[in-house]
């Protein structure tokens, strides 16, 4: 099994190492999806492709041609996964300059030591707007102020990759909004925590996305849906209330949900129909009382012109600890 060899990079080489299967059906030859199994690897801070041999392993030569041809449509470097390896294919590969990891804990990545001579300090992304997952993290640890975690834990929390959870935890810090320590068994495990009050809030501001993806209309809101918009806002303030249910589900549910959904105009305007909102990530994950979060309901009506919603926005989030004016 190819994580086997996991545990001990971690202990020795970098607390955070990220192994995941790749699909390389339409990157890569299928007379070479046969001989390995593809997996992406990021260890200390560098993307690889780990080749794990199936069965029997080619000769020295045919080696150096696929890694080559591999290594030309990933534009990545490349580590063989042996199982066991005979002291004589060893020294081949070292003769080669080929890198490979050797389920026992040897190991042979001659790329890490230059990369690590090379390299520039960490150089920060520039993020206009957060992603999806990034959203996700900053709304989490908004609500969540004293929690310290690192990129495992975070991923565990939410069901996402590692890759995914290691670059939403990389887009806060690099806009100011996480710090992080370092440390574990090789002294590279980062735990993060949030910057503190009212700072955070207002810096996340200039990041945040309407979660909405599109709205449709239904005949009957679905059970798994949330209240929303000026529905939500109306609970929350002493704005008056819409004249129908507006409702939010996360995108993956709209295929799932067995909905009628009205495209007729004149239907729509008639019928007191559910506004069903379409968003880009579960809005279950911070709702309260069947209602969606404060944030998440500020950040899907920042587009709305009007000055009493814009006041009733601001009465709701002054009762916030986090919101400063």
């Amino acid at each position: 099994m190819l994580l086997a060899i996991e545990p001990y990079l971690k202990d020795n080489i970098d607390d955070e190492i990220i192994v995941e299967k790749l699909d390389a059906a339409n990157t890569v030859p299928i007379f070479l999806r046969n001989i390995y199994n593809f997996y992406t690897m990021e260890i200390l801070g560098v993307q690889c492709v780990l080749l794990e041999i199936i069965n029997e392993a080619p000769g020295i030569n045919a080696i150096k041609k696929h890694l080559a041809r591999i290594e030309t449509v990933t534009n990545q470097k490349i580590v063989l996964y042996y199982k066991e390896i005979t002291r004589y294919r060893r020294r081949s590969l070292i003769e080669n300059n080929i890198s490979f990891v050797v389920e026992d804990g040897q190991i042979f990545l001659p790329f890490l030591g230059l990369h690590l001579k090379k390299t520039k300090n960490y150089v920060e992304q520039e993020i206009k707007t957060f992603t999806p997952s990034a959203q996700i993290a900053y709304l989490y640890f908004l609500y969540n102020e004293k929690n310290v975690v690192n990129t495992t834990e975070f991923s565990k929390i939410f069901g996402f990759t590692l890759m995914t959870a290691s670059r939403a935890l990389n887009e806060l810090y690099d806009t100011k909004l996480l710090t992080y320590e370092v440390g574990g068994k090789t002294g590279r495990s980062k735990k993060y925590r949030r910057v503190s009050n009212p700072d955070y809030f207002k810096r996340g501001t200039e990041f945040i996305n309407s979660p909405i993806k599109k709205v449709v209309y239904v005949k009957k809101a679905p059970e798994a849906s949330y209240v929303a918009g000026l529905e939500a806002l109306s609970h929350l303030s002493m704005i008056n209330p819409p004249n129908h249910k507006i409702r939010a589900i996360e995108e993956g549910c709209l295929n799932s949900s067995d909905l009628e959904i009205v495209k007729n105009k004149d239907l729509i305007k008639d019928e007191k129909l559910v506004e069903l909102q379409i968003w880009g990530y579960d809005p279950k994950l911070f709702a309260k009382n069947n209602m969606i979060d404060v944030v998440s309901l500020y950040a899907s009506l920042q587009g709305e012109n009007d000055e009493r919603i814009e006041q009733a926005l601001e009465e709701v989030l002054r009762g916030e600890k986090w919101y400063t004016d």
